[in-house]
C-alpha cells in the first residue's frame, strides 16, 4: 500500500493550523479522536494559551473543516467558517478518565464487603423477583 495524494498520516495532520474564514489562525490540531473501529470522530483544535500553556482541547467534528491547498506539508492548513471567538465559547474537551482503584467495591472486611453487581442487577436490568 503507498500513501496517496488524497490521504494524509494522523503524524501529518497534528500539528496543522486551524484557520478561520479571514485566513487567520485561531488554532492547531492537537491530536485526533478515534473510535474502536478506527472512525475519526473528531480533531482537538488547542486554543488559546502560551506554548501549550493554559490552552484548551475542543473537539471537533472533521466535517466542520476544509482542507486548504498547500504547495508542501508545512503550508497546509484546515479552515473552518468559525471565529476565533466561536472556538471561545465551546465546551472543552474531557478525556476519559479510567475508575479509581480506590472504589469501595469488593473492599473492606470480609463482613462489610460488597460484592460487584452480577448479571441481574447491572444498571437497565431491573432485580429478579423475590420468591
Amino acid at each position: 500500500m503507498q500513501e496517496t495524494p488524497d490521504q494524509f498520516l494522523a503524524s501529518q495532520l497534528k500539528g496543522t493550523d486551524v484557520i478561520d474564514s479571514n485566513n487567520q489562525k485561531i488554532g492547531s490540531v492537537s491530536d485526533i479522536l478515534f473510535d474502536r473501529n478506527g472512525n475519526i470522530l473528531a480533531y482537538m483544535v488547542s486554543e488559546g494559551g502560551f506554548l501549550g500553556i493554559g490552552a484548551k482541547d475542543i473537539a471537533i467534528n472533521p466535517s466542520a473543516f476544509h482542507m486548504q491547498p498547500a504547495s508542501d506539508e508545512g503550508s497546509r492548513k484546515l479552515k473552518l467558517t468559525m471565529s476565533k471567538d466561536d472556538l471561545k465559547t465551546m465546551p472543552e474537551f474531557k478525556r476519559y478518565q479510567e475508575p479509581s482503584q480506590d472504589s469501595t467495591v469488593g473492599q473492606g472486611s470480609p463482613t462489610t464487603r460488597m460484592a460487584p453487581p452480577s448479571a441481574a442487577t447491572r444498571p437497565g436490568t431491573p432485580p429478579a423477583p423475590r420468591q
